[in-house]
């Protein structure tokens, strides 16, 4: 249970306050952020995939990341945006949505390894995705 709690302050921290309008370097840092998670659920849907990983853990660590990316998913689709880069904020906004979606789905089937072997390489490509809307 300590190792769960321990988990999850890094993402706490990572998701942080997502008021005021969005800019070029807001956009930057919530696209960044997108990519960080869909390397965190690369990780755990490997370990999944393999069995190397407790169910209990993967059903917690899967719950607490999808609220996350859905709470940024969300913050992302209501905030005002700079001019220009509406398009691109609305992107990461979706990006954020999908990869809540799938954490969603490695949190409701922690024993099966084919969906997380199949979520692993769409949270690849998610993260990189996320990496070209940073730039």
């Amino acid at each position: 249970m300590k190792r769960c709690a321990l988990a999850l302050v890094p993402v706490l921290a990572l998701v942080g306050c997502n008021g005021g309008t969005v800019d070029r370097h807001a956009l930057k840092r919530d696209s960044e952020k997108i990519s960080s998670f869909a390397a965190e659920g690369e990780l755990l849907a490997n370990d999944m995939s393999r069995g190397a990983t407790t169910t209990i853990f993967a059903r917690v660590h899967s719950k607490e990341l999808s609220a996350a990316m859905s709470n940024l998913a969300d913050a992302l689709a209501e905030r005002k945006t700079s001019p220009g880069i509406e398009q691109k904020v609305r992107q990461a906004s979706k990006l954020a949505a999908t990869v809540s979606a799938q954490f969603e789905q490695l949190q409701l089937h922690p024993t099966d390894r084919v969906l997380a072997k199949r979520l692993r390489e769409a949270f690849r490509a998610d993260g990189d995705a996320a990496d070209r809307l940073s730039k």
